[in-house]
């Protein structure tokens, strides 16, 4: 039934390919394809007070203007390598069902999704890898298999499970785990991994690497025996027979990532290091990780939204920084906004696209952001920063 459904969905967007396939359904031009783009900057007529600091397309995908100190500042769209590239600052936004228009996510790096709460690779995640291809942009996959298949079973998040009468995955996460992990899960994964690899397979020429980003399970620590420990003596809270022993969570780690790479050989691979942790450090990160492989991770991500442009500390109650993230495990960091506890979204954060705050963060390791709850001129917002922002990464020194 299932394949049935896959191949009906596959033959109705056959004539559509992107990144990984034929670069002429990109809705922007390539580098060097845009004969305007190293012109100097143009101003054209007044702008109105209320239009201050908006955006507007001149022509789609390559020309548009923003208003600047009274005057509509006309200005190009700069093109360089397309999609996710970890030499530049990327822009990305979540991908929303209510917004589908390429517009919406032209001219963006990445386009995420959170996946987790369906036994199989199902139309909406079809959708956004669909967009992706269109606009060349990458897909950033938020795996939230564990807590969503806990949700199916009645549990809530952390910070949010007594006020809506659920048990906790911080309580009976771990048990989850220990019974759930090799049918149910990691099944998950597979078929996620297998639907989007077949999806690309009919709809590419297989001429390009598609590497999409997964970033392994948001607040994955929680279930850990080291957070339990911290979870008991900050809350009076710890899981039921126990944490996952910290070693055998690397191990559960690297079987994930073996079962995406099973399917998607050029996927990245992010860890998200669960900033809201109030105790987390330096020393204990270097704790967390000394358990994994880190030959496995390519960037570090800090899920939960809330995260600060403008200041040194990642999260504002935590005691870990950019800085302190990057020093210690020496990995990309992608950082994340728009979102709250339990999901909800908070809007375009708007400290975000202060170019004085993207470059201090970029001198900390950070690479990339995204929007979860993206305004819609964002496109023309990241074009117009893009140009203007300077990034130095050692990592691409090498």
């Amino acid at each position: 039934m299932r394949s049935n459904t896959l191949a009906l969905f596959f033959l109705s967007f056959v004539a559509l390919v992107g990144c990984g396939g034929d670069k002429t359904s990109s809705t922007q031009p390539e580098s060097g394809d845009n004969p305007g783009q190293d012109n100097p900057q143009e101003v054209s007529e007044p702008c109105a007070p209320a239009d201050e600091g908006t955006y507007r397309w001149v022509e789609e995908g390559v020309v548009f203007q923003v208003c600047e100190n009274g005057l509509w500042t006309t200005d190009s769209v700069k093109t360089g390598k397309r999609g996710f590239d970890p030499c530049k600052f990327n822009f990305g936004a979540a991908w929303q069902g209510s917004h589908e228009d390429s517009v919406y996510y032209a001219g963006l790096d990445y386009v995420s999704v959170w996946l987790g709460d369906n036994p199989f690779y199902n139309f909406f995640e079809q959708r956004m890898v669909t967009m992706c291809l269109d606009t060349r942009a990458t897909p950033m996959i938020y795996a939230y298999v564990i807590a969503e298949f806990g949700k199916d079973l009645g549990m809530e998040d952390c910070d949010v499970a007594k006020a809506r009468g659920k048990q906790s995955l911080c309580v009976y996460g771990a048990d989850l785990i220990r019974e759930y992990f090799a049918d149910s899960i990691l099944y998950r994964y597979r078929e996620y991994a297998s639907g989007m690899a077949y999806q690309i397979s009919y709809m590419t020429d297989g001429s390009e690497k598609f590497e999409p980003i997964w970033l392994i399970e948001p607040d994955f620590y929680q279930y850990s025996q080291m957070a339990s420990d911290q979870s008991a003596a900050i809350k009076g809270e710890e899981q039921l027979n126990g944490g996952i022993p910290d070693s055998m969570m690397g191990v559960y780690f690297k079987q994930i990532v073996d079962t995406i790479k099973a399917y998607l050989p050029d996927a990245k691979i992010a860890a998200d290091i669960s900033p809201w942790v109030s105790d987390k450090d330096s020393l204990g990160l270097e704790k967390w990780f000394s358990h994994f492989d880190l030959s496995l991770i390519d960037y570090v991500s800090t899920s939960g939204g809330r995260t600060m442009a403008n200041a040194q500390n990642i999260r504002s109650t935590n005691k870990l920084t950019w800085k302190k993230l990057y020093d210690t495990l020496k990995k990309p960091i992608l950082a994340d906004v728009g979102y709250s506890a339990g999901g909800n979204g908070t809007g375009h954060a708007k400290l975000w696209d202060d170019i004085s705050n993207l470059e201090a963060r970029a001198k900390d390791g950070v690479v990339g952001v995204m929007q979860m709850d993206a305004a819609l001129d964002y496109p023309l917002r990241a074009s117009y920063i893009r140009s203007r922002l300077q990034v130095d990464y050692p990592w691409c020194k090498e």
